[in-house]
């Protein structure tokens, strides 16, 4: 459409619409000029835009307003929605083909654009949808388990109550057997009591007939005690008769089972010998006794001085390795020194631990002596291993392939 050529009433609203906008930035001290810059576009086809000479494509509508946006100056969505309807409006009205072509790009471009944005929104909802239906699928599978679990508390609970039901008829059959022997043991208590009432009747009725007969009584006692003082007075004479008759008839007796005495007889029970009585002060059985004493080990020389040879043998290479590193040179560090000190004196002491256990036998012989004398012989040997190869002119092969073996040289 040309400058000189009438401009259509849809592209004349549309123009105006622009300029309206783009007033807004005018009044706060904008330009044309820092507009078509900041669009990218020339200030000419900016002018054709608001002239309506030109119609403006959808891209210059979107720049427009982020341009707009960034400085705070009100797009709304009315106005929004007003140019678009106004762009496709002047757009559909141009006679132009090229303009009509670049309409329907931008309104597919603007269709894509809403289609991605519908798809997006579309896959947000349906992850949004899955989600949900994975949570409440959780959640079902909890109720699930909740009402299962619940289900078997209420099977439970019913065996309980059965049972309770049935302890209960239980004990209410045994209250009534309890309330039946109750009722038989208050018949019998009330029986029993009537009978005590008529024992007690006849038990007062023999007391008084035996107060009436208490005269009668008195008088029989008294003669019946003197029959028996005279009875007991003749009794006393007749056995002060015979009493030499019996001594006799003992005597005699003696005499017959005297030879019958030596033999055992079978009712007579074997005595029992009796302890001797301990002397002294008793012991005390709750006093702890001192512990047995070990038994004296056997003294074989042959075994024991062979295994002072063992524990001793050590001692003398120790020793001698240890000298062997002192005369090297260049000799060994200082720390390696001391480590083969250290090693040469766990070797005398365990030497002579070995030998305190060995001889500990020897203390209580005769030869206590000598096992105190091999004894302090191990550290004899490891000064020996020690001052003989230093205080010696030529080297010593034995101890310089020792060093060289503990690895001193």
């Amino acid at each position: 459409m040309g400058v000189s050529g009438e401009v259509p009433a849809a592209a004349a609203a549309y123009a105006a619409a622009l300029r309206e906008v783009v007033d807004g930035f005018l009044a706060v001290g904008g330009t044309q000029k820092k507009l078509a810059d900041a669009l990218h576009i020339s200030p000419a086809a900016l002018s054709r835009y608001l002239s309506g000479d030109r119609t403006a494509p959808y891209g210059f509508l979107r720049d427009l307003r982020a341009f707009l946006e960034e400085r705070d100056l009100l797009w709304d969505e009315e106005t929004g929605e007003l140019l678009d309807a106004l762009c496709g409006q002047a757009h559909a009205a141009s006679g132009s083909p090229a303009v009509q072509l670049i309409q329907i790009r931008e309104e597919l471009t603007r269709l894509r654009g809403e289609q991605q944005e519908a798809k997006a929104i579309a896959e947000t909802r349906l992850a949004v949808l899955e989600a949900q239906a994975r949570e409440l699928t959780g959640q079902l599978a909890q109720a699930l388990d909740r009402a299962r679990t619940a289900e078997g508390a209420r099977a439970l609970l019913e065996a309980q109550v059965r049972e309770q039901d049935e302890s209960l008829h239980h004990a209410q059959d045994y209250i009534r057997e309890v309330e039946a022997e109750l009722s038989e043991q208050r018949e019998q208590a009330r029986l029993l009591q009537l009978e005590v009432g008529v024992l007690r009747k006849q038990n007062q009725q023999l007391v008084e007939d035996q107060d009436r007969t208490v005269s009668g009584v008195s008088t029989q006692a008294t003669s019946f005690e003197a029959t028996l003082a005279a009875r007991a007075a003749r009794q006393a004479t007749e056995a002060a008769a015979p009493t030499q008759q019996r001594r006799g008839q003992t005597a005699s007796k003696d005499e017959i089972l005297k030879p019958l005495a030596s033999f055992p007889r079978l009712d007579t029970p074997t005595p029992t010998p009796t302890r001797p009585k301990p002397t002294g002060k008793p012991q005390n059985p709750h006093r702890p006794q001192p512990p047995a004493p070990e038994p004296m080990r056997a003294i074989r020389p042959g075994r024991d001085a062979l295994a002072f040879l063992v524990l001793a043998a050590p001692v003398w290479p120790a020793g001698a390795a240890f000298a062997a590193g002192i005369r090297a040179d260049p000799g060994p560090s200082v720390w390696k020194l001391i480590i083969a000190a250290v090693v040469a004196l766990l070797a005398t002491a365990i030497g002579c631990s070995g030998h305190l256990i060995v001889l500990e036998k020897y203390y209580s012989s005769r030869f206590v002596g000598v096992a105190l004398q091999l004894i302090y012989t191990t550290p004899v040997v490891l000064i020996a291993g020690i001052s003989v190869p230093l205080l010696s002119h030529t080297d010593d092969p034995v101890s310089h392939w020792l060093a060289d073996v503990v690895g001193l040289l």
